[in-house]
């Protein structure tokens, strides 16, 4: 039982924070609002586009360079399949502002 304990803490400490909870609601409002989450999971295998999780750990070691050109993707779409088959939809409702709290979330994973 011990063993089980401590490799579930070593396993836990390696994982990001945000990883390990949901996120906050007004981060989750937007998600749900603009249907990310049709094509995007918090982590674990790609659905559609690739989860959160796998973004944050992309663009772990540039995270301000990849703040503006992430949220320019997530507005107005990408035509490139840069993570599998489809390209990344625009999102016309979803303001700048929302934009940008929603991609600081997953880059803070």
């Amino acid at each position: 039982m011990r063993r089980i304990i401590a490799t579930l803490a070593i396993a836990a400490c390696t994982l990001p924070p945000a990883a390990l909870a949901n996120p906050p609601a007004e981060i989750a409002a937007i998600f749900k609002a603009n249907n990310c989450t049709v094509c995007h999971l918090l982590s674990g295998r790609t659905v559609v586009g690739p989860a959160y999780a796998e973004i944050a750990a992309r663009y772990a070691d540039d995270k301000a360079g990849a703040l503006p050109v992430l949220i320019e993707r997530v507005r107005k779409g990408s035509d490139a399949k840069l993570w599998g088959q489809a390209p990344m939809p625009p999102s016309p409702k979803l303001s700048e502002a929302e934009a940008d709290a929603a991609v600081r979330w997953i880059l803070g994973m």
